[in-house]
C-alpha cells in the first residue's frame, strides 16, 4: 500500500509537470495560474499545492527535470574525449541542440525560457536562477577555452570570455530560430555541421 501511494504521488507530480509544460508553452508563465495547471492535468487545486508551494517551485522542478540528463551528457563527453577540451565543449553544444529536438521536456523548457517568459513580478526570480545556471556553465566553458588557448589548440589572441559568450549566443540563437520554424532547417541532422562552423571560425581568428 505504501509503495502504491508513493508511486501514485510521483505519477501525480509528473502529470502536473507535464501540464505545466503545456500551459506555460501556450499561455506563457506570467499569464498562467497554478489552478489552470491543475485543471489541465485533470487534478484538484489541492493536488498542485501538495507538491509545489508556488509557481517558482514548479518551474524549478521543470528545470531540474531537464538539467540532470544534460549533466549526464556532459560526463559522457568528458569520458569520450578526456584529453580534448574543445572536443568536450563541441559535444556538449551538439547535445544541447539535439536534446531540443529529441526531448519534449527540454524543448518545452527552451520554448518557455526563450519565448514565453516575461521577467516581471513573481517571475523575476526565474531570471536570477536562469542567470545562475548560465553563469555556472559559462565559467566551466571559459576555463576550458583558457586551457585550450594555453595548450596552443586555439590562437593565443583568442579571448576565452568572448568565445564563451559567442558560443552561448550561437547555440541559443539556433534553438530560438528552430523553435520559431522547425521546418526551416533540420537542427537534429545538422547539429554537428552547425557547431563545427562555429569552431572553425574560432580556430581561424586573425593574429
Amino acid at each position: 500500500m505504501a509503495r502504491r501511494t508513493k508511486e501514485e504521488a510521483l505519477e501525480t507530480r509528473s502529470q502536473l509537470l507535464d501540464a505545466a509544460e503545456r500551459v506555460f508553452s501556450d499561455k506563457g508563465v506570467t499569464n498562467t495560474s497554478l489552478n489552470e495547471i491543475a485543471e489541465n492535468a485533470g487534478l484538484t487545486r489541492g493536488a498542485i499545492y501538495w507538491h509545489f508551494r508556488n509557481k517558482m517551485d514548479l518551474i524549478d522542478a521543470l528545470m531540474e527535470r531537464v538539467r540532470l540528463p544534460l549533466e549526464d551528457m556532459r560526463e559522457q563527453a568528458e569520458a569520450m574525449v578526456p584529453d580534448d577540451l574543445l572536443g568536450q565543449i563541441r559535444l556538449n553544444a551538439i547535445a544541447v541542440l539535439r536534446q531540443t529536438v529529441r526531448d519534449p521536456h527540454h524543448r518545452a523548457i527552451a520554448t518557455i525560457i526563450l519565448q514565453k517568459c516575461e521577467y516581471v513580478d513573481d517571475v523575476l526570480p526565474l531570471k536570477q536562477r536562469h542567470l545562475e545556471s548560465r553563469n555556472e556553465c559559462a565559467t566551466e566553458v571559459e576555463q576550458r577555452f583558457q586551457e585550450a588557448i594555453a595548450a596552443g589548440v586555439l590562437p593565443a589572441n583568442c579571448n576565452a570570455r568572448l568565445a564563451t559568450m559567442a558560443l552561448f549566443s550561437y547555440v541559443d540563437g539556433l534553438v530560438y530560430n528552430w523553435l520559431l520554424e522547425p521546418e526551416y532547417f533540420d537542427l537534429d541532422a545538422d547539429a554537428e555541421k552547425l557547431v563545427d562552423l562555429f569552431f572553425e571560425g574560432l580556430r581561424r581568428q586573425p593574429v
